[in-house]
């Protein structure tokens, strides 16, 4: 922890200091003080611009997140050969390396938390992308089994799993880092339109991104070449978008909600220290205790219903966005022999609708509530629309295959969009002192641990169920999820009506 903070001090929080904020350029983000009135609902005195200029830099971050793993989804085909053929695994390989790097997200949203909500959001956030750079970069340079000899392969195969639990742990706090540091800076009116823009950027913007990518290698390349060096490059190209980030956020400033928490605490250990016989203050009794626990154990000792509310009600939006749209499009694509290109543009669809909407259903989070728009969400993607599309593409004729394939992206991709508002949602149900740990865990849970175990185990189901008949293992994870994500929402709700928790911290209305 000493090291910790003496790291933070010197190299993030010194922008901080007065003289360097003096010499920031006009294009630098703007003060605290700014801050400060942008979040109070003061646009009169911060104009758009400055508002988008604290906003980008944080929602991008989510773009190296969740490009990393749509490439390596877009790829499996190749990702297996290279990696998992000839009887290192197969798919079920494939898909158990991708469950792993979400397996450590709630690991390092659990750290990366305690590290935002103790030395502050900035630079946890700059940690995160660079580690979350650094290991996509470097898998795309490892040796593999199709192109070097066994042992090569091996060493490959060790790296890869390796590098994928530390960009598992990286990104366990990025993301959720990012949301906190977007609602804390933002107006409260506006606080869906804002959040927005990590569905814009990051979580869709990535993967309509990374679809393009892959698709245009898919096409120029020979099957024989991205097999052998063509599944490299798009790893590789993430370094431009990763340097620009994180040169984008060295001139964010810390959030004024966190810097008024420091001196409440501050104040707090001030006045302690000038008590004779360690008498404690009214203030330190009455709502500021001492913090030698620190955020996670306040977590767990005053906020365990929010966190397992938080972790069920975000299931779905991973399960919906990795286990149909993903793995059921690779599942037709091996049983209907289609091209791998056809498969990657039909995703592009699907991620590439809920990115266009997503500011328009930002809007609708400010005009109706996130707790209603995420609520109708788990509905409708969770339990509706995932059963009928899984259906018709397991018993689809071959020449209705592609046709299929699109249509059925199309109709998930409008399910996906309601998902925007998952972010305020789960930000909403935890105070300042514990709100990154606290989102970071329930989040990377739900999304990582339910979600990203979808398709291992949607793989593993249809080696034991007829995945034509009537109900397929996507079928039943997907809609097990959807109905437990729809009971925490509603559920929720009601223990707020009862007293028994709070689901609002920032914004009591619409909800």
């Amino acid at each position: 922890q000493v090291w910790l903070k003496a790291f933070a001090n010197r190299v993030w929080l010194a922008p901080r200091l007065p003289r360097r904020r003096a010499a920031m350029s006009t294009l630098a983000a703007p003060s605290a003080a700014s801050q400060r009135e942008v979040r109070k609902g003061g646009q009169d005195l911060a104009s758009s611009r400055s508002v988008l200029r604290m906003i980008l830099p944080a929602a991008a971050g989510s773009f190296i997140e969740f490009y990393e793993f749509a490439i390596f989804s877009y790829m499996s085909a190749d990702i297996t050969g290279n990696f998992f053929a000839d009887g290192h695994g197969g798919s079920l390989g494939t898909w158990a390396s991708f469950a792993m790097s979400l397996a450590f997200r709630p690991l390092g949203g659990a750290f990366f938390g305690w590290l935002a909500d103790r030395f502050g959001r900035k630079p946890a956030m700059q940690l995160t992308i660079l580690v979350m750079l650094t290991t996509t970069v470097l898998q795309g340079v490892l040796p593999t089994f199709y192109c070097c000899s066994e042992t090569a392969g091996w060493f490959g195969l060790a790296a890869m799993l390796l590098l994928r639990a530390l960009q598992g742990l990286s990104a366990g706090g990025e993301l959720s880092t990012a949301a906190v540091y977007i609602t804390e800076i933002s107006p409260r009116g506006r606080l869906g339109l804002n959040l927005s823009w990590i569905s814009l950027t990051g979580a869709f913007g990535a993967w309509s991104v990374a679809s393009l990518v892959v698709f245009f290698f898919q096409t120029v390349l020979t099957r024989d070449q991205m097999l052998l060096w063509g599944w490299r490059l798009p790893y590789l190209s993430t370094i431009i978008p990763g340097a620009a980030v994180i040169i984008a956020r060295g001139s964010l400033e810390e959030t004024p909600e966190f810097e008024e928490m420091l001196r409440a605490k501050g104040a707090v250990v001030a006045a302690d220290t000038n008590l004779e016989g360690g008498a404690q203050t009214e203030g330190s009794a009455a709502g500021h205790p001492r913090s030698s626990g620190g955020a996670w154990s306040e977590l767990m000792r005053n906020h365990k219903l929010p966190l397992l509310v938080g972790s069920v009600g975000t299931a779905v939006f991973g399960v919906l966005s990795f286990v149909p749209p993903l793995y059921g499009a690779q599942f037709i694509r091996e049983n209907a022999g289609l091209p791998a290109n056809v498969v990657t543009l039909s995703e592009l669809l699907n991620y590439l609708i809920p990115a266009l909407l997503s500011p328009a259903v930002g809007m609708l989070v400010d005009y109706l509530g996130a707790g209603r728009v995420y609520t109708f969400s788990t509905l409708v993607g969770g339990l509706l629309a995932p059963a009928p599309v899984l259906y018709w593409w397991a018993h689809v004729p071959d020449e209705q295959a592609i046709a299929s394939m699109y249509v059925g992206q199309v109709a998930l991709g409008l399910c996906l969009a309601l998902t925007t508002s998952v972010y305020l949602w789960v930000v909403e149900l935890f105070p300042v002192e514990v709100r990154v740990t606290g989102v970071s865990v329930a989040y990377n849970i739900g999304v990582g641990i339910f979600g990203g175990m979808g398709p291992l185990i949607s793989d593993a189901g249809n080696k034991v169920m007829d995945p034509t008949g009537l109900v397929s293992a996507p079928v039943v994870y997907t809609m097990f999820f959807g109905a437990l994500s729809l009971l925490a929402c509603l559920g929720s709700r009601w223990l707020s009506s009862r007293g028994l928790m709070r689901v609002t911290h920032i914004r009591d209305a619409p909800y």
